[in-house]
């Protein structure tokens, strides 16, 4: 089965972050569904991201711990208006004790459309820069179509402490008329994913310790299959 790898918020990737361990280790964001984004199983007569979009059109394709993605998406969420208020609310879980537990980060907009296409946005450099600025219309106009130019996105990253584990984040959308009267359409949808420890890099890091090498000048050397190095995870 194909394995699909995502990174939908770089917020994800700040948790549990803390200085306390001083040698960087290496992780992979890695999705565990096909599907990549699932419906959330708590909210009825929804189909998740496909209520918001038509998907079909777009290719993800792994590629040594990158992501290609292009293609085209059609906005397709039914009983709302251009002139709708849209409210977006993403929260951060892990799995802990055998159960999902909230974390301290979240992510909110009273206001979606007038954030969609802001550079400072978390979803700016994961999707909506890659729009043409000729297309750059809020996702509440049904039937526009969104081309997106080819890129790449990396999932490899550094952290300073064990970050290792499972996680989900939850994205929701709710819509408001002109009279602020909530519409009865909810759009919900959750992505699953595990930060994998890179072994590899690991082990070469113990063994260069007294040696004038760096981990990945190591594997190569030694013909190992190196993971790209990529900047520490930060907040973009």
């Amino acid at each position: 089965m194909f394995r699909s790898v995502v990174k939908p918020f770089q917020l994800l990737l700040l948790i549990l972050l803390s200085p306390f361990i001083a040698i960087a280790a290496r992780y992979e964001f890695l999705v565990d569904s096909d599907d990549i984004f699932e419906k959330c199983p708590n909210i009825p007569n929804t189909n998740g991201i496909h209520d918001l979009f038509d998907i079909k059109n777009i290719s993800i394709k792994l590629n040594d711990g990158l992501v290609d993605i292009e293609g085209s998406g059609v906005c397709k969420w039914e009983g709302i208006e251009p002139t709708d208020r849209i409210m977006f609310r993403g929260e951060f879980f892990k799995f802990q004790r055998g159960a999902w537990q909230p974390t301290l980060f979240s992510s909110y907009t009273s206001d979606f459309c007038a954030r969609q296409f802001d550079p400072v946005s978390v979803w700016y450099d994961v999707w909506t820069r890659h729009i043409p600025e000729d297309e750059r219309k809020c996702l509440n106009n049904y039937g526009h179509i969104y081309h997106l130019t080819k890129f790449t996105i990396n999932t490899i990253y550094e952290f300073n402490t064990n970050v290792e584990g499972r996680y989900k984040v939850v994205s929701r959308f709710e819509a408001y008329d002109s009279a602020n009267r909530k519409r009865s359409q909810e759009i919900c949808y959750q992505t699953m994913a595990n930060l994998t420890h890179d072994i590899r890099y690991a082990a070469a890091q113990h063994t260069v310790q007294n040696l004038n090498l760096t981990p990945d000048d190591y594997l190569v050397h030694n013909n190992m299959k190196s993971v790209q190095m990529w900047p520490q995870a930060g907040f973009y």
